[in-house]
């Protein structure tokens, strides 16, 4: 065998060498990358399902937050008219308060002016009060005698 074959076949072995060492590079990388794949997919799905569970509790924390906001408003709404309702109230209330001259004998009161006037007018200006006249027994014995003792007639034989 010649120099150059020799130098050929040392070349060509070389060349096989580099090509087993080129495909054992490339399987290495092939697997290198199919793991870095799986990796990245396992890591992308985990990402995914935290996503949608956070999602859902967010969702949900935010369903709370509209039916709390609901029921402020709402809660809100009704103090508003309780508020509204006591102010009315309030300006419809009339209070009687103080030292009321009164005569000892006809019971009329003396008001702000000095005039004296009827107890049922002066309340009736002073209070939202409404008056029913009726008469006690005391003075229906004392007015009306008769009329006094036919109802004390009657009302013990209802007995």
């Amino acid at each position: 065998m010649s120099n150059s074959d020799s130098e050929l076949r040392q070349r060509i072995l070389e060349l096989e060498t580099q090509v087993r060492h080129l495909g054992n590079e490339l399987r290495l990388t092939r697997e290198e990358y199919e793991e870095a794949t799986s990796k990245y997919l396992d890591i992308y799905f985990n990402l995914e399902k935290k996503i949608s569970e956070r999602t859902r509790e967010l969702d949900a924390a935010n369903g709370k937050l509209l039916c709390e906001i609901e029921e402020r408003k709402r809660t809100e709404a009704e103090k508003e008219q309780l508020i509204a309702q006591l102010q009315k109230a309030m300006q419809e209330v009339k209070v009687l308060s103080g030292f009321l001259p009164i005569c000892a004998s006809c019971k009329k009161i003396r008001d702000d002016t000095g005039y004296w006037r009827q107890i049922e007018e002066y309340i009736s200006r002073h209070s939202n009060a409404l008056f029913s006249h009726g008469i006690c027994p005391d003075c229906s014995k004392k007015l009306y005698p008769e009329v006094h003792e036919e109802l004390q007639r009657r009302a013990k034989t209802k007995e």
